[in-house]
């Protein structure tokens, strides 16, 4: 009956340990969430900096629209994405990984 309750209480101060892990592991796992929101964001505000200094200079320049420049002509393109290579499908990448962590939980 002993070595019953002592096992039973290893095995209660184990599955506390483990909680007490998976809780750190969670906590840490939301700290680097909120700092890939946070580089995510400065990232998306750059972005709109950017494309607004991009569109400046074609506002700037003396070409005219239906007669554009080559270099307007170039950040149009790139603008519009037709300069860019093709990006891997972030849909099905970001569904993969969605099935794959929700197969952990």
């Amino acid at each position: 009956m002993r070595a019953n309750l002592e096992l039973i209480e290893q095995i209660r101060a184990d599955s506390i340990n483990d909680i007490e892990s998976l809780t750190e592991m969670c906590q840490h796992m939301t700290l680097v969430t909120e700092s890939i929101q946070q580089n995510y964001q400065a990232l998306l505000v750059q972005n709109q900096l950017l494309t607004g200094k991009l569109l400046s200079i074609i506002d700037e320049c003396t070409c005219r629209e239906g007669k554009r420049c080559g270099r307007c002509l170039e950040i149009l393109k790139t603008l519009g994405g037709e300069n860019l290579e093709p990006k891997p499908d972030a849909v099905q990448k970001y569904q993969t990984l969605l099935t794959k962590l929700r197969k952990l939980g």
